[in-house]
């Protein structure tokens, strides 16, 4: 064979290689672009994300309306978490009244997370039954506590339903794979006198929690609110009655799949993983089915607050996991990587605070 014609073959076969590796390449792009994405490839983003969980600082007088000394330990532990906090979440009874004479008591609380905010961490609120106290709780709640409370935490989200602007809110993580709700238990339209303390979700706030968690494809999902759907504690000063509307607000939760139902409102620490075992709320009358989608309600009901939470069966006490040592107050960190959420609670008093209890959560 000639020279000519070998070297007519080779640029031949280095043509017939080239055109085989782009048909290889070109294929591969198509089979990829047909690919169709499911729920799961969509919300497995590998996104980290770490907040903090706290409720019911206040104090046990009008002299000492907020716990400072513990609430500013808590504090300072919160700012040394490496890494540190998306945002901070507060459930509820700040201070002992919304309002003591001359002024009311909210920018005076706020203030004393600037070390965190001036740092980078948002601190996001919920709405506690102190909240709207004037001066003494006998005087009933106040609309005007609500809406100085509105205009103080202006921080908050406002596309809650029409008149809850700050109170019942929504927000997502950066990456879409967290969804977060709070929601007000005691949303006033007029000065009033509650009949208990459980609290109500009142119409709008089910219907707007409903459009929203209609729109997301979060992998979590959170809940936030001031008042236990499953009270633990003999307390008579807690609410010996809850809603019905209570029940079927769990209910959404269940059948949606929200991973945690974060309370406070009672001076203790208790989780449980609520499933198939624990029947509907038995201070409600629903012909509700079992829960099967097995939510955490993790009350966490002192950052400075009472502490002890009164008197808990030794049966319930076990069952529901709770701690309630006396001057004893808490604080959840909580972590969220992919499909995975691990809760550690911290447990301390003025000195250093130690980690005590551990779950996780798998969707």
């Amino acid at each position: 064979m000639s020279d000519a014609l070998k070297t007519t073959f080779r640029i031949m076969k280095n043509q017939l290689f080239i055109m085989a590796m782009t048909l290889l390449i070109v294929f591969a792009a198509i089979l990829g672009g047909c690919k169709k994405s499911s729920p799961d490839d969509q919300n497995t983003t590998g996104e980290t994300l770490r907040f903090v969980w706290l409720a019911d600082s206040r104090g046990d007088s009008l002299k000492g309306p907020v716990n400072t000394p513990v609430l500013n330990a808590i504090i300072s532990q919160i700012g040394t978490l490496s890494p540190k906090p998306s945002f901070v979440i507060f459930g509820g009874d700040m201070s002992y009244r919304g309002y003591i004479k001359p002024s009311y008591t909210f920018q005076a609380w706020k203030d004393l997370f600037a070390p965190l905010t001036s740092n980078g961490i948002p601190l996001y609120t919920a709405v506690g039954n102190h909240e709207l106290y004037y001066q003494h709780s006998d005087s009933g709640f106040k609309l005007g506590n609500q809406q100085q409370f509105q205009s103080v935490f202006s921080e908050n989200p406002s596309n809650g339903p029409a008149g809850y602007e700050h109170l019942a809110y929504s927000f997502s993580s950066p990456g879409g794979n967290s969804f977060f709700a709070v929601l007000d238990a005691y949303y006033l339209t007029h000065d009033s006198i509650p009949e208990g303390l459980g609290g109500n979700i009142e119409g709008p706030q089910m219907s707007w929690l409903r459009s929203q968690v209609a729109q997301t494809k979060a992998t979590h999902k959170f809940l936030f609110i001031h008042t236990p759907y499953y009270y633990v504690s003999d307390d008579s000063a807690e609410p010996s009655t809850v809603s019905q509307s209570f029940t079927r607000l769990w209910s959404f939760l269940d059948s949606t799949r929200f991973d945690i139902y974060a309370c406070g409102h009672s001076h203790l620490f208790s989780r449980r993983t609520v499933d198939s075992t624990v029947p509907p709320n038995p201070q409600t009358i629903p012909q509700t089915p079992a829960w099967k989608n097995n939510v955490v309600q993790l009350l966490n009901g002192t950052c400075g607050a009472g502490g002890g939470g009164g008197y808990v069966d030794p049966t319930v006490k076990t069952a529901w996991n709770v701690h309630n040592d006396p001057k004893t107050y808490y604080f959840s960190v909580i972590d969220i990587s992919g499909n995975t959420v691990t809760v550690n609670s911290y447990q301390g008093n003025l000195g250093t605070y130690s980690i005590f209890d551990t779950f996780t959560i798998t969707r």
